[in-house]
């Protein structure tokens, strides 16, 4: 067997190392030092024949065995030579570290780094440089599975590994099965994955950030200093494998921290904060993560784990899951936010255990560990189990125009864009602001010398910030605007009156502090009135529009249920699924909803009333914009519409907005002949709007069948079919000299 001194060069013990390649080419002749004194001991230079048939083992080495004494017939039996040999390796390595240290511009030494931040002790540099050895030369595969007794196993095992410190350990120092660990959990999660009750065929293992980092190997990893001055690495903002639920997030270093006062609360809370686990309380998991990125770019690395996702791996996954981010929290001084889902995206997996995943994160005691969630309010069993929570406040109406402001400095905006309006209309969360900013950016780059409107901005809004319904409630696209909607000019003023209301409700409320004295939402209701036919649906299509907000249609028939409770339970989804969206609930045919509640005679009426008291109560608590339509306005409960904010009343057209009607509705590209007259239509014939619209389409249909101008034929044919459909009776005196044209 070759000594110690053939291995080392004595020269260099007082020489600082030059690179981190000479520290890992010194562990490796320290490795092939014991693993030749143990082929050797296992009889190498005995035999010519070494390998048979998958089993490993050597007539010699089964002879030598039985020729010793029971208590001395460990073939790993502790050797002298070997101690003393390793030893001194061990202190060369250390004395060589050491003078590396001293130098002003030291070179990173990544196992002197993993040494520190992992404490490992001789049985964890042992294991380390046992797995890296394969990353380094296929010889060691062949040479673990001749040790082993398996040429098939390739991978070092906690045998192999038991077997060199035993010959480098007295028997009365080891124990008799396994070698002392330090550390237990730590050796387990960072060379088993997770395994804690290993054996002496557990494989060892290390992560690929670690074989990464120690064989230079190093994309998106940062060797800096931290606070102390002390050697670190820093992991940048990526995802691991795709299979991987979390990873290592961070915002961009152009972007301002905007929750100042949040941000320096935290930084106290965190710094004092004696458990391990806090909670975060707040609708947006990404502005508490902005928050503390930006207090982990001086303080370590912030992490996210998706919950979610995390629930849905199967359970060798979960652990091997753990392991990988147990080192890195360890390596980094990492920060890990669990984020939390309220409602899963598959519908079958139910909504995450918290107390069962802090079970599984309680490795991470010595470690801060941030609980997110998309709660607004903390979860109960958090707070029973001693969990501190910290509240970070919504961004108010002036804080979401910088937020705005920021995102879109590089897009370039018409000068219909006011960002002001948009942040005060859109109760957005940070997370939501900066993803449709980009969006809106990325988008306009399709197109050359593009520019972003108001309506390109809103569009994003509504494509990322879905909204789910369900069965309860439909998009309804709006296409009308203030001049195609005919109505009395002062019905006209309110509906423009409560755009503006709902346009400033937070900066004036703020402001002027008309939101304190609020008792309830901050929202605005408005109840549309009339016959059928006066423009309910236009007008809540032009409130809309005028607003840039989503429409929902509301389904009243998939409201109601015959089920006690049922039917609150459809109104509470339809505002919630509202509520996050930021859409205006219009409320067709509302009487059904709202009507005047009635002597309790039978139990159905207790709970009919019951019903509509909570559509008031969620109306009134619903921070966004409610419009309700009705044709019968005397069935209204007077109680309801004294808390609705707004009123207006759509009557029948008079003779100059019907002429205003008919000639106005169909678009310019429409040929029309020019001896229609259409004064002597609006005096002759009390039609409603829709009345109107309906005749107007089916002439031009008509004509574009026959290739011809719209002409008075195809108006009185249309206006016929109308009569008809509403069992109107036709009287033909009334159609003067268009009589002719009746069918």
């Amino acid at each position: 067997m070759y000594e110690y001194r053939d291995y080392f060069d004595k020269n260099k013990r007082d020489e600082p190392y030059i690179s981190s390649a000479e520290e890992l080419d010194d562990y490796l002749r320290l490795l092939d030092m014991l693993l030749e004194g143990y082929l050797e001991q296992k009889g190498m230079s005995k035999e010519k024949k070494l390998f048979s048939r998958g089993l490993v083992i050597t007539e010699s080495e089964m002879e030598s065995y039985f020729s010793m004494p029971p208590y001395y017939r460990d073939t790993d039996i502790w050797d002298p030579v070997i101690a003393m040999a390793s030893e001194e390796a061990f202190d060369f390595i250390g004395n060589r570290v050491q003078c590396t240290g001293k130098q002003e511009n030291g070179v990173f030494l990544p196992i002197e780094y993993l040494i520190n931040k992992l404490s490992l002790d001789r049985t964890g540099i042992l294991s380390l440089i046992l797995v890296i050895a394969q990353s380094v030369d296929r010889k060691y595969e062949r040479i673990y599975g001749f040790l082993q007794d398996d040429i098939r196993e390739k991978t070092p095992t906690i045998g192999l590994l038991y077997a060199l410190l035993r010959r480098m350990t007295p028997r009365e120092e080891s124990g008799l099965f396994l070698p002392e660990i330090k550390d237990r959990e730590m050796f387990s999660q960072v060379f088993l994955r997770g395994i804690s009750d290993f054996t002496l065929g557990s494989r060892l293992y290390v992560d690929p950030l670690i074989r990464k980092l120690i064989l230079s190997q190093t994309p998106g990893i940062e060797k800096k200093t931290d606070n102390s001055g002390s050697p670190c690495i820093v992991e940048r903002g990526q995802r691991y494998p795709s299979r991987e639920p979390f990873y290592a997030y961070e915002e961009e270093d152009e972007i301002p921290l905007f929750f100042e006062n949040a941000g320096q609360k935290m930084d106290k809370f965190l710094t004092s904060a004696q458990h391990p686990f806090c909670y975060f309380e707040n609708r947006d998991w990404e502005t508490a993560a902005h928050i503390l990125s930006l207090y982990c770019k001086k303080n370590g690395v912030l992490y996210v784990l998706d919950s979610g996702a995390y629930m849905r791996l199967p359970e060798e996954r979960k652990r091997e899951c753990l392991s990988a981010l147990y080192l890195r929290m360890m390596l980094t001084d990492g920060l890990l936010c669990v984020r939390y889902e309220r409602e899963p995206a598959d519908k079958q997996i139910q909504a995450v255990d918290r107390e069962g995943i802090l079970k599984e994160l309680s490795l991470f005691g010595k470690h801060r560990t941030v609980i997110l969630t998309g709660e607004e309010k903390e979860p109960g069993n958090l707070a029973a189990g001693g969990i501190p929570a910290f509240l970070i406040p919504e961004p108010d109406a002036v804080l979401r125009s910088r937020i705005w402001e920021f995102f879109l400095k590089n897009a370039r905006l018409s000068d219909e864009v006011d960002i002001p309006d948009i942040a005060d209309c859109y109760d957005l969360p940070y997370g939501m602001i900066k993803s449709v900013c980009r969006h809106v950016i990325e988008s306009a780059k399709l197109t050359d010398n593009a520019v972003t409107g108001r309506k390109d901005i809103t569009e994003s809004i509504r494509q990322i910030n879905q909204v789910n319904f369900e069965h309860l409630a439909t998009y309804v696209k709006p296409v009308y605007t203030w001049e195609d909607l005919t109505i009395d000019p002062r019905e006209k003023k309110v509906l423009k009156t409560a755009c503006d209301r709902y346009r400033l409700k937070n900066r004036v409320g703020d402001s002027w502090g008309l939101k304190k004295k609020n008792a309830y939402g901050n929202g605005v209701s408005i109840l549309l009135f009339g016959p059928p036919g006066t423009g309910k649906t236009m007008a809540a299509q032009v409130m809309a529009r005028e607003l840039s907000l989503p429409l929902y249609r509301v389904d009243v028939s998939q409201i109601f249920s015959k089920y006690i409770g049922e039917t609150e339970k459809n109104l509470r989804e339809v505002f919630d699924a509202a509520a996050k969206g930021n859409v205006i609930l219009f409320f067709d045919e509302a009487d059904a909803l709202f009507a005047k509640r009635t002597e309790v005679s039978q139990s159905n009426d207790k709970y009919s009333n019951s019903e509509t008291a909570y559509l008031l109560q969620k109306i009134e608590e619903y921070d966004g914009m409610s419009i309700l339509a009705t044709n019968y306005f005397n069935n209204f409960d007077s109680a309801f519409v004294r808390r609705i904010t707004y009123t207006a009343h759509l009557d029948l057209p008079d003779e100059d907005a019907r002429y205003a009607l008919w000639t106005g509705i169909l678009p310019p590209e429409t040929e029309i002949r020019e001896d229609i007259d259409f004064h002597f239509l609006a005096e002759q014939f009390d039609l409603s709007g829709s009345n109107i619209k309906a005749i107007l389409f089916s002439a031009a249909y008509m004509a574009g069948a026959e290739e011809k101008p719209v002409g008075p034929e195809h108006i009185v044919r249309a206006m016929q079919y109308e009569f008809l459909k509403t069992s109107r009776v036709v009287d033909r005196s009334k159609f003067g000299m268009y009589g002719v044209y009746l069918v």
